[in-house]
């Protein structure tokens, strides 16, 4: 059944994964919010409105300023929910790499045209997480003069696959400085600030920019970086500090690319140490971070240290950084404010990919095969005639209905190594198609 519910709707500039600016008007105009070139700050505000259960909206400012039109837009910027829960999940995934060749030597197949990247994001929206947390290296920008162009522009439109909000942070392959191509602009004409936080109801997230060179530092040479560790500013660091010092979330939570509990010296020609690595840990313990999420080394890792979490996700679509690493993502789970699980096997690895697949047999039959080792619940999306429905193997959680046509949301669990078949059911026929048959029938006795 169609639910719509009354909420009100808190509209704000959120750097959520797709900020992206420009000016129309006869001669086009690059502008960003992060560089200051155009002021459109805008004042919280709240405006009640009628909206429909479940569904993600896409935020399109548009102001004129001086013969000039400026467009900010951000798709999946707010879902709907009927309130946030103090139980709830969201997938943490790193290490997309867009662009990337190194993939090859993993599966030569799923690494072109970026099947493996797609697949990750096909297998997080069968999950259906409240939202998505990516830790960085979203692209590669290291081979060949004017990559980025590419491998944004290619990146951004992958991101809009998922059916949830997108959180990121940027990694080093995201803002290397080569051939007067600097990467970190290209991810704030499309991704928007490089740090920055947000919170979900009383859960409080901040998202780290632990590449944070000066330009100079982030030079290519050769197609092989001056440093791709890990760098931290003292700008950012005062900035983290006083973010964490007026935060009272019941759980916090903090997102980057490097790892703050290691070293990165190793990954500098000049020997250059992972800068203000131990004064954000500092931070980390003394305001009790929950939990620490980062990627970069493709490989799964998970350390509990005075209480703090922090915890390490493999490439989604890279080469990889251990014997027994592989492709994969992972499922974190809230409960009744808690944390309650962040490894799908332990001690600490998370889903691999290409073990949880779904195909349609047609527009009413589709069958979801698990071949992980635990079970997983799973939501399907029909597009069917509108009509009454009933759900085989599963539970109708949603409807929408528009021009004739329905979108059913079906939840099922799949038993850990099954498949399992979910049929749609149509129970009743719609009045204006049973009077349509009614008259043909007639007409047919006549």
């Amino acid at each position: 059944m169609k639910k719509l519910i009354v909420i009100v709707l808190t509209v704000f500039l959120l750097p959520i994964p797709s900020l992206s600016c420009q000016t129309l008007l006869k001669e086009r105009k690059e502008n960003s919010t992060e560089n200051g070139d155009i002021d459109i700050v805008y004042p919280l505000s709240t405006y009640p409105a009628i909206v429909e259960k479940g569904k993600s909206f896409t935020i399109t400012i548009v102001i004129e300023r001086n013969g000039y039109s400026f467009h900010c837009t951000e798709p999946r910027a707010v879902s709907v929910v009927e309130k946030i829960s103090d139980t709830f999940s969201f997938v943490h995934a790193s290490d997309f790499h867009i662009g990337d060749p190194r993939g090859i030597g993993v599966n030569i197949k799923e690494t072109i045209r970026w099947k493996a990247a797609k697949k990750s994001i096909e297998e997080i929206n069968l999950l259906h997480p409240d939202f998505v947390i990516i830790s960085g290296d979203l692209v590669y920008g290291q081979y060949y003069p004017f990559e980025y162009t590419r491998e944004y522009k290619k990146c951004y439109e992958i991101l809009q696959s998922f059916d949830v909000p997108t959180f990121l942070c940027p990694g080093n392959h995201d803002g290397y400085f080569k051939f007067r191509e600097d990467g970190f602009n290209f991810w704030k004409e499309y991704f928007g600030p490089l740090y920055y936080s947000f919170d979900y109801g009383n859960y409080h997230f901040l998202a780290v920019n632990s590449y944070d060179w000066p330009p100079y530092a982030r030079i290519t040479l050769l197609f092989v970086p001056l440093n791709w560790g890990g760098y931290i500013s003292d700008e950012q660091l005062k900035w983290i500090e006083k973010d964490l010092m007026e935060n009272d979330a019941n759980l916090t939570f903090m997102f980057m690319h490097h790892n703050p509990l290691w070293d990165t010296k190793r990954n500098s020609l000049l020997g250059n140490e992972y800068y203000n690595r131990k004064e954000i840990l500092s931070l980390i313990y003394e305001y009790d971070v929950d939990a620490v999420m980062a990627g970069h080394v493709h490989y799964d890792n998970i350390t509990v240290i005075n209480g703090t979490i922090f915890i390490t996700t493999t490439t989604v679509a890279s080469s990889l950084g251990k014997d027994d690493a592989y492709w994969g993502y992972r499922l974190i789970e809230i409960e009744n404010g808690s944390i309650a699980s962040y490894n799908y096997r332990e001690p600490e690895y998370s889903i691999p990919s290409y073990h949880l697949n779904i195909t349609y047999e047609n527009d009413y039959t589709a069958i979801v095969e698990n071949e992980l080792e635990r079970d997983m619940i799973c939501h399907l999306k029909f597009v069917v005639p509108s009509g009454e429905y009933d759900a085989k193997n599963g539970e109708i959680i949603m409807e929408r209905e528009r021009n004739g046509r329905a979108e059913i949301y079906v939840k099922t669990v799949v038993e850990k190594k099954s498949r399992k078949e979910v049929i749609l059911i149509q129970s009743s026929v719609p009045t204006d198609r049973l009077s349509l048959y009614s008259r043909q029938r007639f007409q047919n006795l006549a």
